[in-house]
């Protein structure tokens, strides 16, 4: 199985493989009436994930794309509920969400695993609720991190657990390269720039009833 995301996706899997994981109220996805070009798509997508505003961020993803981007994040969030000793909250968010019976490595390893993803999006009550509380999850759990791990003096753990409205920002995107635009896609270097060094990846960008948003492909 091949998925080519976004570098903010890219950036979020190495945060979920890591093991960072948090809890935040879902907020109401919001609409987007698209762009007039791929760098107005791009600044929307980059601005919104700068401010970890992830109802805005959903709103920039074309909206042919969206069951891939939640079902995607579905597959991760299980996958480390999965795991022993993995925090808690993820296998909260998963069983609020997912179906009970859902096994994400029996899909990762099915010979149709692209379609099955967009499938699991539709089996979501509310998907693009579910895709803005992990995320907001996730880095929430990255902020509390940093702030254990930075502390002269001993932390309450219990306490600093129940601050999950904090969110890194580790993690920023700051700049688009080298954008080509090929009828109603477009493609372009991006920057993510992280504590660990920057990461380049490429973006893509697609039009949906003549308006331009981010796509995954």
């Amino acid at each position: 199985m091949n998925f080519r995301v976004s570098a903010c996706l890219l950036a979020v899997a190495a945060l979920l493989w890591i093991g960072l994981a948090g809890s935040a109220a879902a907020e109401k996805p919001k609409k987007s009436p698209g762009y007039d070009s791929p760098e107005a798509a791009y600044a929307a997508a980059r601005d919104a994930f700068n401010d970890r505003d992830w109802p805005a961020f959903v709103a920039t993803v074309s909206p042919g794309r969206r069951a891939e981007i939640v079902g995607q994040m579905a597959v991760a969030m299980a996958g480390l509920a999965s795991q022993p000793g993995s925090d808690p909250r993820i296998g909260e968010l998963v069983e609020k969400h997912l179906p009970p019976d859902f096994d994400p490595m029996k899909l990762v390893m099915s010979e149709d695993a692209e379609a099955e993803i967009v499938g699991l999006a539709e089996l979501i009550e509310d998907p693009e609720g579910f895709f803005t509380e992990a995320m907001s999850l996730i880095f929430s759990m990255q902020y509390q991190r940093k702030e254990l791990a930075g502390a002269n003096d001993p932390v309450d753990t219990e306490e600093t657990d129940k601050d999950d409205t904090k969110q890194s920002l580790d993690a920023e995107i700051i700049g688009l390269e080298d954008l080509v635009i090929d009828g109603d896609t477009a493609e372009g270097a991006v920057t993510v720039e992280t504590s660990a060094g920057n990461q380049t990846e490429r973006w893509a960008f697609e039009k949906y009833k003549g308006r331009w948003y981010l796509s995954i492909r």
